[in-house]
């Protein structure tokens, strides 16, 4: 009953602001909503999603997709207006999370973040102006923890990419050699805060984790956090990623310098798995930035 009734609604909100012709979505920013039902909001809560259409010509095979998503206390639009000059030539799709925040162990949000994302994929792929095959995740902070659980735990070969920014893997997200998702629900006062259940992602996809050896609030070298989460350390974080996407050889001990920036590439599998090292703090700087652009423009 859930899902039929998200499919009415969005075709309503969302076909009125199309082309009629053609089914496509214009070239503007608009709202599509996913309404999700759960403990803390039994009578459903209306997840608000903005998209934003490149202006330039789609490609014969369609624009590529871009879903954003904000650090704790952001929204969705905010996001937008920060990317539309990396991602110009993506469709930008931003949701807005439950109290501004996303749903990872000890955050304000007790959300269902994850079934959430794996139906507006599934309705991005339905519009014949959006390349189904090139839909990319990309989180920001708190945005970057679910990006990881995105990549961990969804099964959409769609998701070609996931880029997570200022945020590496956790420990609940992998712990005693495997990766986990969550099982009923998270909870801090248990074991890992609730990620239970072994998961194994996807080995398709091509996966960014973007860090800084100086951010004051995701540990570069792991531990603890003021957000109240155990970290791995970023670089072994993208070897682990690496290595479930196929790469067979050691962790890399060191990163290749990007021109004459103070950023440093760890490359895996070809650029597959990348790591970028920086030392902006709990940010990203221009170089990072153009890095984003061109991979997914690769």
């Amino acid at each position: 009953m859930n899902k039929i009734y998200l499919t009415s609604f969005l075709i309503l909100g969302f076909f009125t602001r199309c082309d009629n012709k053609n089914n496509q979505i214009k070239n503007e920013t608009f709202l599509i909503h996913i309404q999700k039902t759960w403990y803390e909001e039994p009578n459903g809560f209306s997840f608000p999603v903005h998209v934003k259409v490149p202006t330039e010509s789609m490609p014969k095979d369609g624009y590529p997709a871009c879903i954003l998503l904000h650090g704790n206390g952001g929204n969705g639009l905010q996001t937008i207006s920060e990317f539309s000059n990396v991602l110009n030539d993506h469709i930008l799709v931003a949701p807005t999370g439950y109290r501004n925040s996303w749903n990872l162990c000890d955050e304000k949000s007790n959300a269902p973040d994850i079934e959430m994302i794996n139906e507006l994929v599934i309705i991005l792929q339905e519009y014949p102006n959006l390349n189904p095959n090139k839909i990319r995740v990309l989180g920001l902070s708190n945005g970057a923890g679910l990006a990881n659980s995105v990549f961990i735990e969804n099964k959409n070969e769609g998701i070609d990419i996931v880029v997570a920014i200022v945020s590496h893997l956790n420990e609940p997200q992998y712990h005693q050699d495997n990766f986990y998702k969550i099982g009923n629900a998270t909870d801090p006062s248990l074991p890992f805060c609730g990620y239970d259940e072994i998961e194994n992602p996807l080995s398709s996809r091509k996966y960014v984790s973007i860090s800084n050896n100086n951010d004051p609030i995701i540990p570069y070298a792991g531990g603890g956090s003021t957000v109240g989460l155990n970290f791995l350390n970023a670089e072994t974080a993208i070897y682990l990623i690496a290595k479930n996407q196929g790469y067979e050889g050691s962790v890399l001990s060191t990163g290749e310098q990007i021109g004459n920036t103070s950023v440093f590439k760890y490359s895996y599998l070809q650029d597959k798995v990348v790591h970028l090292k920086g030392n902006t703090q709990h940010s990203i700087n221009q170089t990072q930035r153009d890095f984003v652009r061109n991979f997914f423009s690769e």
